[in-house]
């Protein structure tokens, strides 16, 4: 999926200015807008092209992602096989972060399961995730785009 970005910063003399245009990092079904990393401070450059391809933010950080939820099937697949790769990732998608999530479906419906049921969203609705554990369950035959803004709720050391 082609996400144009877009990042501002100041140049030499103290100007606004743009510092890059073009397609965020990332395949067809995830982009990488950006991850912040508060070691480095703001006028570091923490581009996810540098390799940072984790699914939380590093601690006291957070990212920014355009993402494509495949349907059920295919899902099922990708997180059997992400299980015990990934931390925190179960084979049935359960997972739980330990990150504040700002998430908003952008086209497609969706149902978020948690432990003690699910609701189904559709493009517009928001969820504010606490980390919680957590699936997203996509019962369509086509793929469903969302954003989400992860915030570490781990102390940057």
């Amino acid at each position: 999926m082609a996400v144009r970005r877009v990042v501002t910063g100041v140049d030499d003399q103290g100007r606004s200015t743009f510092l890059s245009d073009g397609d965020a990092f990332g395949g067809d079904q995830w982009a990488e807008v950006w991850l912040t990393d508060p070691a480095q401070g703001l006028d570091a450059v923490v581009d996810p092209r540098d390799g940072m391809r984790v699914l939380e933010p590093p601690a006291g950080g957070s990212a920014w992602r355009v993402f494509t939820v495949p349907p059920d099937a295919q899902m099922r697949e990708a997180m059997a096989n992400a299980a015990g790769q990934m931390e925190g990732v179960e084979a049935d998608g359960m997972h739980t972060t330990r990150t504040i999530d700002y998430v908003m479906v952008l086209e497609g419906e969706i149902s978020l399961e948690l432990d003690t049921g699910e609701v189904l969203l559709q493009p517009g609705d928001c969820v504010v995730q606490r980390g919680t554990r957590h699936a997203w369950r996509n019962r369509n035959d086509f793929p469903v785009k969302m954003v989400a803004v992860m915030l570490s709720t781990r102390p940057a050391t």
